[in-house]
């Protein structure tokens, strides 16, 4: 029996690095795992790897930038397991979205505002969203 058994985990940025790493730890736990990425191919990878594990895990292709890419991603975990237990707040740009690599004055601000947007905004949308519940 595991920690997780019966519980729904939704992990952003988990179709690479710490973020998978994440999801297949709460799998082997007992958890439902949603597999949430802007990298859907990774997302996917990454929930066929739990699934041959015999663990539950949906991927979603989610901009967490985006009010509604994460009201959809809510959508889609509620309506395949029952509700979310648990959030991990593991989406990143500079994990899968090319950015500049020049000197740190030389970023564009353009750049900035897009990394500041992800960063900000994809937690203020996912704090919305419980909290309409």
């Amino acid at each position: 029996m595991g920690r997780l058994d019966g519980k729904t985990v939704v992990v952003t940025g988990g179709g690479h690095g710490i973020g998978r790493a994440y999801c297949q730890r709460f799998a082997r736990e007992g958890g439902n795992v949603v597999v949430a990425d802007v990298d859907g191919p990774a997302a996917d990878r990454v929930a066929e790897e739990i699934r041959a594990t015999a663990g539950e895990a949906l991927p979603v292709q989610v901009d967490v930038s985006k009010y509604d890419s994460v009201q959809a991603l809510a959508r889609q975990a509620s309506e395949s397991f029952g509700g979310i237990d648990g959030l991990v707040n593991n989406a990143a740009i500079f994990a899968t979205i090319p950015i500049s690599r020049v000197r740190f004055e030389e970023i564009p601000e353009q750049e900035w505002n897009r990394v500041k947007a992800w960063g900000w905004e994809h937690r203020q949308h996912r704090v919305r969203n419980r909290l309409s519940r």
